[in-house]
Parts: C-alpha cells; sequence; structure tokens
C-alpha cells in the first residue's frame, strides 16, 4: 500500500513516528503489522484490502482478495460470482428444516447442514470481496460503511453494545 501512494519507507517512518527499519521489518513479514497501524491506514487511506489482510495475517484465516488462475480481476466477473453463490445458497437453505433436534444421527441430513455452511462460506467471502472492489473503486469509506451496519443492526435490535 505505501507505494500505491507513492511513499519511500522513511517518509512512511516520518508519518508513523517509527524508524525506517521497522517499516522494512513490517513489509517483509519479520514483523507483524501492530492493529494501531493498521487502524491508522485504514482510516488515511480508506483501504479495505488492507482490513481484510490483516485479518488474514492476525488470527489465520480470513476473507482475501481473489487472485488466483480462474479470478480475472474484473468486477463484473465478481459481481457474477456473488450472484452464483448468492443463489445456489438460497436453494441449499431452503432444503434445511430446522428443529430442535438439530444433532442428530442421520448422515443425509448432517451433509445437507455441511453443504449449506459450505455455500454460505462462498456467499461470505465473495461479497465481501465485492464490498472491498466497491469501496476501493468508487472511494466509499470502508469504515464507515461497517460503522453505518453496526449501527442500524444496534437501532433494529438485533445487537447490544
Amino acid at each position: 500500500m505505501r507505494r500505491s501512494k507513492d511513499k519511500t519507507q522513511q517518509q512512511l517512518s516520518v508519518d508513523m513516528f517509527q524508524s525506517r527499519e521497522y517499516i522494512s521489518k513490517q513489509e517483509s513479514g519479520e514483523r507483524k503489522i501492530p492493529p494501531v497501524t493498521t487502524k491508522y491506514f485504514i482510516e488515511k487511506y480508506n483501504n479495505p484490502w488492507l482490513a481484510l489482510e490483516t485479518v488474514d495475517e492476525y488470527i489465520g484465516w480470513g476473507l482475501t482478495r481473489l487472485n488466483g488462475p480462474a479470478a480475472n480481476n474484473d468486477n463484473y466477473f465478481l459481481q457474477l460470482m456473488v450472484e452464483k453463490e448468492l443463489q445456489e445458497a438460497i436453494e441449499v437453505m431452503t432444503k434445511i428444516k430446522w428443529t430442535d433436534s438439530l444433532y442428530t444421527d442421520r448422515s443425509v441430513e448432517l451433509q445437507g447442514i455441511q453443504k449449506s455452511a459450505e455455500s454460505l462460506a462462498n456467499v461470505v467471502h465473495f461479497s465481501t470481496v465485492y464490498l472491498a472492489a466497491l469501496c476501493d473503486n468508487y472511494g466509499i469509506n470502508w469504515l464507515k460503511i461497517w460503522k453505518k451496519h453496526h449501527s442500524d443492526l444496534k437501532a433494529k435490535g438485533y445487537i447490544n453494545e
């Protein structure tokens, strides 16, 4: 991200009140980027990709940018994938019947529940990457989107804070 903003390690070290060597170690992966530094960059540069990469780095799993051979880094492709995954998830979810005894031995039911969970994981991943691309391409503030989302959840009584 530093390079995309045309900053040298020295310039960044001055901005961050850190040594250039420390910045170098963070960039090489020798040192983890502290959460406070990540928050600073996300707020200052509105970089959703950094937010996603940080979660992945700190907890060992997370939502990552699609950069494999099957992903053509086209935003329309992302939109189509979100639509496809949503449709598949709805199809699978409608087959799950919630009951008081979800934990049964019937392997057919458990396979359906497993398939539903996997399908929803795809929806979460593709839709989050799509949201990050929207924010990145159109200058939408990533943090404001999530703060508003949490505020809406609270106002509707879905969460307590």
